[in-house]
């Protein structure tokens, strides 16, 4: 990695805002930043192989052609993982609002990409599912995203399993408040 590093850094940081470095330790947190940003281009990467990006490149098209976008994906992904289930439910699945997903619902409804029908057991209730013609494109473009991350988790152990998670929602707690001190990133929305 270029850049200062170590006792040469100036107390004040560096001119983009990013704090100095205090000189113990620092430079082992600045050798696990580029073994992380190493294996995120590698999983990058990984995840643009041809087919799956072929199988990306047709439901991404589908999408946008229905006047849909990125943001309406999680969904799709949320019911392959726990489909068909009430909006609410999903809402909870997702860490979404429920008028967010019923929202994001009633866009997926109108562009052919899921189905709501009432729940047979509370009338009030209505049950969301994948269409069915749009269902195995969008199985299959979930699981060849999941399959990995499934298979990762398989791999650890439980206390491991619980440090690798915990890895990566700090990892998210500090993009959301980056996003929410930088101007220029305008913010990260847990609502969109």
């Amino acid at each position: 990695m270029s850049g200062k590093s170590g006792p040469s850094a100036t107390a004040e940081g560096a001119p983009d805002g990013t704090p100095a470095r205090t000189g113990t330790g620092d430079a082992a947190v600045d050798a696990d930043l580029e073994a992380m940003v190493q294996i995120m281009g590698r999983m990058f990467r990984g995840m643009k192989g041809r087919r799956a990006h072929e199988e990306a490149e047709e439901l991404i098209g589908m999408v946008k052609a229905a006047g849909l976008g990125p943001r309406h994906v999680p969904v799709l992904i949320g019911l392959v993982l726990n489909g068909p289930v009430p909006v609410g439910v999903l809402a909870r699945h997702m860490a979404l609002s429920p008028a967010t997903v019923s929202q994001l619902v009633g866009e997926l409804q109108r562009g052919g990409f899921v189905d709501r029908r009432p729940d047979e057991r509370d009338r009030r209730r209505m049950i969301v599912s994948l269409h069915e013609e749009r269902r195995a494109l969008v199985e299959r473009f979930a699981w060849r995203r999941l399959r990995p991350l499934r298979m990762t988790l398989e791999a650890l152990g439980p206390a491991e399993r619980e440090h690798f998670l915990h890895g990566w929602r700090t990892l998210v707690e500090m993009m959301e408040r980056a996003g929410k001190d930088d101007p220029l990133c305008g913010g990260i929305s847990r609502g969109a």
